[in-house]
């Protein structure tokens, strides 16, 4: 789940009853028309909430072949200001607090932007280290290992005040504990799936001038729904009706 609620903390309001329950009646709509004859699809689809998909179409505007498909894939959604920071520590700094970039990443991507991120960091930079963080899909597991020295993760940053005393996104990397300074840290808890693919849709070579698709998909706010084509001589319209859960 990428949401790990701590005392003392507010996250959001709940919406009204009457609110809550139209909104989970109400089906919104991802569409697009697009000429795919020099440049293909590649669209993510990412509610961040628990969301409930109800169909998938594609239309073509003739029969040339062509490879389409819509996938479901596994990683974690980050959110401003509910699991879009974390703390770090090396030698000669105090606790850092790293901020993540709201949007969906796969466990490779989330990997990169933490990285990314760590580098960013001024105490980090001026001591002259940089960082590596790696996702293994393998064994479910984080790494991030200093160019220098040891790292120390901190689930609990004690000198913080609220609500700036917990790493609210460690977990999203399977971090739920403070660690010993090391070099490198590793998650003491396998996070699962976050580079899966999973095709709704899967056609090489079609040629149908569409295609829908109206199986029902309970999603969580962990998972999104990727479009993509190749490159061919067709304009395409797609479409993905959805309902929020959550």
């Amino acid at each position: 789940m990428a949401i790990k609620y701590y005392p003392n903390r507010v996250f959001r309001a709940l919406l009204p009853p009457v609110d809550a329950i139209s909104k989970k009646n109400t089906v919104l709509k991802l569409s697009g028309v697009s000429d795919i004859s020099s440049t293909a699809i590649a669209e993510t689809l990412t509610p961040n909430r628990d969301w409930k998909v109800v169909g998938i179409k594609f239309t073509f505007s003739n029969a040339t072949a062509r490879n389409y498909s819509a996938s479901i894939i596994g990683g974690r959604s980050v959110l401003e200001n509910l699991n879009d920071f974390l703390f770090f520590k090396i030698p000669g700094t105090g606790s850092q607090k790293i901020t993540l970039t709201p949007g969906f990443y796969t466990g490779t991507e989330l990997a990169t932007e933490l990285q990314t991120q760590l580098d960013a960091n001024s105490k980090f930079a001026d001591l002259g280290v940089t960082f590596t963080v790696a996702y293994d899909a393998t064994t479910g597991l984080y790494t991030i290992t200093p160019s220098s020295g040891d790292i120390q993760y901190l689930e609990h940053n004690v000198s913080g005040t609220l609500p700036n005393q917990y790493s609210v996104a460690g977990h999203l990397f399977g971090f739920n504990e403070d660690t010993a300074f090391a070099s490198p840290i590793i998650s003491d808890t396998v996070i699962a799936g976050l580079d899966s693919e999973t095709a709704i849709i899967l056609e090489a070579g079609g040629t149908d001038l569409s295609h829908y698709n109206s199986d029902p998909h309970i999603l969580s706010l962990d998972e999104a729904i990727k479009i993509e084509t190749n490159t061919a001589g067709v304009v395409v319209t797609y479409s993905v009706d959805y309902q929020l859960i959550g």
